[in-house]
């Protein structure tokens, strides 16, 4: 077998397997990114039948809807509740071989956590630790020794393709079904390997790559069958799943529901302009942002925009001191500046350093994790409390903004793209804030989730600093008035972070004492929003919020982007005092300054792509949270830096934890496909969707919903795939 045949089986075997980024980084991604060329029905429902879930609404989700609109669910929505796990397409075809797959699997996930969390040498790979594994007679693989020699001598015997070899005479298909399983098995190595392979730009530790993960596999699987003296017979290809299942209808019945009432708050109307602005505030695109738009525009000379978070600087962020350097920008591109400063770290930061540390490193440690608790027992009661002290004291003292500037050829370049892309060109407001967002959170491995999706899970505040840097460069000023773009000599542009967990809002010492004012008002409306009391004093509500992001043992300090359900494109005129509940994502457009269609087509390129990530990471995380899902929080654990693992199970686990998404038996997330509304030119909206691959596929293949008007006083024009625009 060729390389090439073997790369063939190996992408074609692992097209419905996901990416799982490490924890530090984590970034919300479709786990059927590589099936899109498939339309949503078919590829979701093939995806459920190779896993054996059902990856559809439940009748829970329609009552919740119910509840939401005062209807009483009536009979014919109930119906059975939790989904017993379905057999899969390996396990409907060969019962014999499915009643070593528990015993299997456990042996393949015991023999990845111990190989990697072993150091590599020169020369040490992942197969050769976990040949040292299987061979070692301490090891505490559950499996007969046999069985572990076997497989050991397989892995120092045999590569991939030996191992193939064993299956016998089996044709390509055939292979590839078998490789699948061995996928679908642990789909959250699978995950892991996947991403290694695709995405890992510096090389992670304890990456695995896929060829690795599947030759221990198959090195087990034929271990067990030299054991048992069984015979291996080539599984059944899997059938194309019904692509129109009863789930589909569940679905629709909530997209018809949840897109409907967010179309009808975005009735045609006549726009609300800022004529002479006397603040302008660029926020991410993050539904978090939303309601914070809406209170701060309570204020009638005060103009947002909204822009994904990266701000249009795509760099390495390299921090003062010994803190190591990240990518802070979407994983679908490449950093091409760094932003080099910022502040010292946190207390929070130097007590986990000098207080914690090893406890920290035992929690990481995958042999030692689940006996941490009972070994120490009263003994880490003291540090415990002081941990706890000193993350409140954390959480009560909002990080300041650090001096970051930007270190890039063509810094004028990178200013005019941001400004053009945010469509902020004129007239300038006195002061314009660039405010990023980031979260603050205590003995969460998901925290990276409650970070900036658009800087790949890290806080958009360096990015807002460097950009304000460059923008108060007089050189740089004078090149952009050149180029059309005149920005007054008493502007300043300032930088921000908006704390979600909290809603807490630090600027800049330039701020002036009006516009701090401001946005103290603003964010305190939203924190007595998300406290759900509006009867609740600013200090009252803030303090509950800060509570929640400094107690350890909260499993919630804050919903996210759960309940998401739209992204809309639209000049902010036409969005202006409409109540979105901070449900859609707002990416500032305004047609009349994009003759091209460049800037929208860049848009619905990368924002949309990623919000639609997001989206499918929501949905699947709540439809098949067994599976998709991190599961439950009280019971995670984490494995090194990386990744989780449930309980005692030795899967790594995908996707988020079951209380993002919903509380007890209830959803919060209700699971429908993204609304993408756009306000421009039709012609134009079809000319961007149709030239660029990923947005046609997501289109077309009904991945997400598009809905387009001409104008604000427009009715919305549905997309229908293979036709184009329908009837308002």
């Amino acid at each position: 077998m060729s390389a090439h045949e073997l790369r063939t089986l190996v992408e074609g075997a692992s097209r419905q397997v996901g990416l799982l980024w490490p924890l530090d980084r984590a970034v919300a991604v479709n786990p059927l990114l590589d099936s899109i060329d498939v339309d949503f029905p078919t590829a979701v429902s093939s995806l459920g039948a190779r896993l054996g879930v059902d990856p559809w609404p439940t009748h829970e989700h329609l009552d919740e809807l119910a509840r939401r609109e005062g209807a009483r669910p009536t009979p014919n929505q109930r119906g059975p509740r939790a989904a017993k796990r379905l057999p899969t397409i390996a396990e409907r075809a060969d019962l014999g071989r499915s009643r070593r797959e528990g015993a299997e699997r456990a042996m393949v996930g015991q023999v990845l956590l111990e190989a990697t969390s072993r150091s590599s040498e020169v020369g040490d790979g992942v197969l050769d630790r976990a040949r040292q594994v299987l061979a070692g007679r301490t090891s505490w693989v559950v499996a007969p020794r046999a069985v572990r020699s076997i497989a050991a001598d397989l892995l120092g015997s045999l590569e991939i393709t030996g191992l193939i070899d064993r299956l016998g005479s089996w044709s390509g298909p055939e292979v590839e079904e078998e490789l699948a399983r061995h996928f679908a098995r642990l789909p959250g190595w699978a995950a892991w390997a996947k991403w290694h392979d695709s995405w890992d730009r510096e090389g992670h530790p304890a990456g695995v790559t896929r060829v690795e993960f599947l030759s221990l596999s198959m090195a087990v699987d034929l271990a067990w069958l030299d054991h048992v003296g069984a015979l291996s017979s080539p599984p059944s290809p899997l059938l194309i799943a019904d692509a129109s299942p009863p789930g589909l209808d569940r679905l629709e019945q909530l997209e018809t529901a949840v897109h409907g009432s967010m179309l009808e708050r975005l009735a045609p109307r006549q726009p609300v302009d800022v004529p002479e602005p006397r603040f302008q505030v660029v926020t991410c695109i993050d539904v978090r942002s939303e309601p914070l738009r809406r209170a701060l525009e309570e204020r009638a000379d005060l103009e947002t925009f909204g822009f994904a978070g990266f701000f249009g600087v795509l760099a390495t962020v390299q921090p003062s001191g010994d803190q190591e350097s990240y990518e802070s920008l979407p994983v679908l591109a490449a950093p091409s500046a760094a932003i080099v400063g910022g502040p010292s770290p946190t207390v929070g930061e130097d007590e986990r350093v000098a207080a914690g540390g090893t406890v920290a490193e035992l929690t990481h440690e995958p042999t030692a994790m689940f006996a941490l608790a009972e070994t120490t027992g009263l003994l880490g009661s003291p540090l415990l409390v002081l941990r706890s002290f000193l993350h409140g004291r954390e959480a009560s003292s909002p990080e300041i903004p650090g001096d970051w500037h930007l270190e890039a050829d063509g810094v004028a370049d990178i200013a005019e793209g941001a400004l053009r892309g945010m469509g902020l060109t004129g007239p300038f407001a006195p002061e314009v804030l660039f405010l990023g967002h980031g979260s603050t959170t205590a003995n969460n491995p998901h925290f990276a989730t409650l970070e900036c999706g658009a800087c790949a899970g890290h806080s958009g505040g360096p990015n807002a600093a460097a950009l304000a840097g460059v923008l108060n460069d007089p050189e740089v000023r004078h090149v952009l008035a050149d180029r059309g773009i005149a920005i007054p000599v008493a502007t300043r542009f300032l930088s921000g972070v908006h704390d979600t967990t909290r809603e807490v809002i630090t600027v800049d010492g330039r701020a002036s004492n009006e516009l701090t004012s401001v946005l103290s008002s603003a964010s305190g409306a939203v924190a007595r929003w998300r406290n759900g009391d509006e009867r609740l004093s600013t200090d009252a509500a803030r303090r509950r919020l800060a509570s929640k992001a400094a107690d350890w043992a909260e499993v919630r300090p804050e919903w996210g982007l759960a309940d998401h359900a739209a992204f809309v494109v639209a000049p902010r005129s036409s969005l202006r005092g409409i109540d979105l509940e901070g449900r859609s994502f707002l990416h500032s457009y305004d047609p009349a300054n994009d003759d091209g269609g460049a800037i929208l087509a860049s848009i619905l390129a990368a924002p949309v792509v990623v919000a639609q990530w997001i989206n499918a990471a929501y949905y699947f995380s709540t439809v098949a949270p067994g599976v998709l899902g991190a599961g439950d929080k009280t019971l995670l654990n984490p494995v090194g830096d990386f990744a989780v693992l449930e309980a005692d199970d030795p899967d790594l686990r995908v996707g988020l934890p079951f209380q993002s998404v919903a509380t007890g038996q209830r959803p919060v997330h209700l699971p429908v496909r993204l609304l993408v509304a756009v306000e421009a030119p039709l012609e134009r909206t079809a000319e961007a969707v149709l030239s660029t691959p990923m947005p046609r596929q997501l289109v077309e293949g009904e991945w997400v919903r598009l809905v387009g008007r001409a104008g604000p006083l427009e009715p919305w024009v549905p997309w229908v795939p293979g036709i184009g625009w329908g009837t308002p």
